[in-house]
């Protein structure tokens, strides 16, 4: 691209006065010396002084209050998301370590089974029962939290 190219590019720009300082001074200088781009500038300038005499048309103060009002509700509907996965993630993640964690107590539980079913005592007894107890807990937290979620889902749309 030549330098004529390139000030035929920044005339409209100029005449809007959305060029820098620098762009500016390289544009002067180009048309001392430039006819056609002088002609075209002065063109350009006459249609940015027509069009900042067009009144900007002005919407009614009800539309500006709904479009507001729209905006808001999306932007309270997109912070619930986040905030709902948010609060979900860290359910579904504890749901799958605590799941991933009965493998070893899986194999324990098939002997207890098998041996009829007596309650093993020791530290054994005790993690299955707190395992299970645990397990109980999570999977209603994280039941409820989805199904508030899908609730709250619903309504919005």
């Amino acid at each position: 691209m030549n330098e004529h190219d390139r000030i035929h590019l920044i005339l409209p720009l100029a005449a809007s006065g959305d060029v820098s300082p620098e762009e500016l001074r390289q544009l002067r200088e180009h048309l001392d010396g430039c006819e056609a781009c002088r002609r075209a500038n002065e063109e350009f300038a006459a249609i940015a002084g027509e069009l900042r005499g067009i009144p900007t048309p002005q919407p009614s103060a009800d539309l500006v209050a709904r479009v507001q009002e729209m905006g808001t509700t999306r932007l309270g509907r997109r912070r619930a998301v986040l905030h709902d996965t948010a609060v979900l993630a860290p359910l579904v993640l504890a749901s799958w370590i605590a799941a991933l964690a009965t493998w070893p107590l899986l194999k324990e539980a098939a002997a207890w089974v098998f041996a009829g079913w007596q309650m093993p005592s020791g530290p054994l007894g005790t993690a299955l029962a707190v395992y299970s107890a645990s397990g109980l807990l999570l999977a209603s937290i994280s039941a409820a939290a989805v199904g508030v979620y899908a609730r709250t889902v619903r309504r919005t749309r």
